[in-house]
């Protein structure tokens, strides 16, 4: 009966994957317990086409292979056996993934039953590279830049998409048809004006995992024991959000700081601007932001914005006069959920989604009450502010995308990637649900990174306690209904000025934290970053950025 639930709840949380980016041709979910060896065999066979369908595949170089061919799929695979035939030994594909822990206890065992799926289906292996976000990039980048060590897929978001595609980090996908002839799974899941919005100079250098491309700017959460130890009362509505103001949280800090005077009240991190405001940061660097993006298309300098000031005196005035930051906060990098999970953090600002509380009540090994304090939006890089990237000096990317397709599409590949082993790291439910087994817990977990919205299909997994069933309909209806920014899938190349962008973030890395996390005059500091930014070409730059958005106006 648990394995029938088990079915029920993939095949439904499946098909909600394809309702979210609106696809018309859904291949049906590969059940590989269910398949008979026959079906196996012809699961990556191209289905019979239409007369419609051949022409489309004749207008790429795709065409179905004859009657007892093989397809060019079906080829690399067979070409592998070949070669593991005579070695014994599985080519690996190298997956580069971030946690805020580190590397969970778990990683080998859930890799080894990840390539025992692999080996029989791809003839490939695959081998988790699993580091701490706070030395990701650091780390990632130093081996994209020398090739020392294999890395294969990569989270471009983590080191700036742009700064890849400028390093020439990323391959392009389209390149010979290699995602289409490929990677047919993720192209069927991710819409072409995902994929476009994607782009980058017209090339495909990044797919983004599915996920919310709306999110509910200004979400701060505090844990519920603090709430509670105050007697604070409060209601959550249906989305478990509770609606408020930056003057109510003030009011509840102050209280928390005088219960609990030997915690620190507030955990401040990186974006710390971009987490609790609608600001549309173009080009995903803050050199030139739309300040009202569903409305006005004019490229300004946030810096000297209202909405700036606003943001950097009160956090001055929560560190400085209030005290409820840490003295240390400018040096320690542990994430900010790390810091709650820690206790000795009592709140954090993020942004929400549907099935944001049981999310960050994981990351935080507590239940988190999520107090909403700004407003659903899309911005110009809802699609690609989470991408995964090819390296351009992947050793075989096609054997690459075909991991990556199989990760997108295969539901028991995903589910080990997101939730780990059943029986081991989570059990079901009577009514579906996962949850952990007897004695474990989000401390001792060995499996429970709370990244699903970094892996490429979360959505065709079971749902953990305290989400909706439903919930892939849910984000699906929250992406449709959050006004979009104008500038939504706008990618700005800033190839021709690299030199202005590296002085602008180092002037950014010089200032913004130090203004943003309460250690600088707000006024007297914002000055100084100005006449730095300017120094070091924002005017140009901000100029170019506008110059292209019109153009990109101008061609829709």
């Amino acid at each position: 009966m648990k394995n029938v639930k088990k079915l029920l709840a993939l095949l439904l949380v499946f098909a909600m994957v394809f309702a979210l980016v609106g696809c018309t041709n859904t291949p049906k979910p590969d059940d590989t317990k269910a398949d008979t060896q026959k079906e196996e065999t012809k699961k990556d066979e191209p289905a019979k086409d239409t007369e419609t369908e051949k022409a489309d595949t004749d207008e790429k170089g795709d065409e179905p292979a004859p009657e007892g061919e093989l397809s060019p799929y079906e080829e690399a695979i067979a070409k592998r056996r070949e070669e593991y035939e005579k070695t014994g030994e599985y080519q690996k594909v190298v997956y580069a993934i971030y946690t805020w822990i580190g590397k969970p206890a778990g990683t080998e065992r859930i890799q080894e039953e990840m390539n025992k799926i692999l080996r029989e289906k791809l003839c490939l292996e695959i081998e988790l590279m699993v580091l701490d976000f706070a030395s990701y990039r650091q780390n990632i980048q130093l081996n994209l830049t020398n090739n020392d060590e294999q890395v294969d897929w990569f989270g471009g978001n983590a080191l700036g998409y742009t700064s890849c595609v400028n390093n020439g980090f990323c391959y392009d996908m389209e390149e010979d048809n290699l995602i289409e002839t490929y990677g047919p799974g993720i192209c069927e899941l991710i819409s072409e004006e995902y994929r476009d919005a994607c782009k980058f100079d017209g090339k495909l250098t990044g797919i983004p995992p599915m996920k919310d491309i709306a999110i509910n700017c200004g979400a701060m959460m505090i844990g519920k024991e603090y709430l509670d130890a105050i007697g604070y009362e409060y209601h959550e509505n249906e989305n478990q959000e509770v609606p408020t103001t930056w003057d109510e949280i003030e009011k509840i800090f102050t209280q928390l700081h005088e219960k609990f005077p030997d915690k620190y009240v507030f955990a401040v991190g990186g974006n710390q601007f971009g987490q609790g405001s609608i600001v549309d940061n173009i080009g995903n660097d803050w050199f030139g932001v739309l300040l009202d993006p569903t409305k006005d298309k004019t490229v300004v300098n946030l810096f000297e914005s209202d909405e700036w000031m606003t943001m950097v005196k009160r956090m001055y005035d929560w560190n400085q006069n209030k005290g409820f930051m840490s003295a240390d906060a400018l040096t320690d990098t542990t994430s900010i959920s790390a810091k709650c999970k820690s206790g000795q953090y009592m709140a954090m600002l993020s942004q929400a989604k549907p099935g944001y509380k049981s999310q960050i009540s994981g990351e935080c090994g507590r239940e988190m009450i999520v107090f909403i304090l700004g407003q659903p939006i899309v911005k110009s890089s809802g699609v690609s502010n989470v991408i995964t990237c090819l390296n351009q000096a992947s050793p075989d990317p096609i054997a690459a995308m075909q991991v990556m397709n199989e990760l997108y599409t295969d539901p028991e590949l995903s589910t080990l990637l997101v939730w780990g082993q059943e029986g081991i790291d989570y059990v079901f439910t009577d009514d579906g649900h996962i949850t952990f087994p007897e004695g474990v817990d989000a401390q001792n977990a060995e499996w429970y990174h709370t990244m699903n919205w970094e892996l490429p299909n979360q959505y065709l997994t079971p749902c953990w306690v305290g989400d909706p069933l439903d919930l892939g309909q849910k984000t699906m209806e929250f992406n449709n209904s959050a006004p979009k920014s104008l500038a939504m899938g706008f990618t700005f190349d800033n190839t021709e000025f690299t030199a202005e962008y590296a002085a602008l973030q180092s002037a950014y890395d010089e200032y913004a934290n130090q203004l943003l996390y309460g250690f600088l005059d707000p006024e007297k500091g914002t000055a100084e970053f100005n006449e730095k930014l300017k120094a070091a070409g924002l005017d140009e730059y901000i100029a170019e950025k506008q110059r292209q958005l019109d153009a990109w106006f101008a061609a829709q």
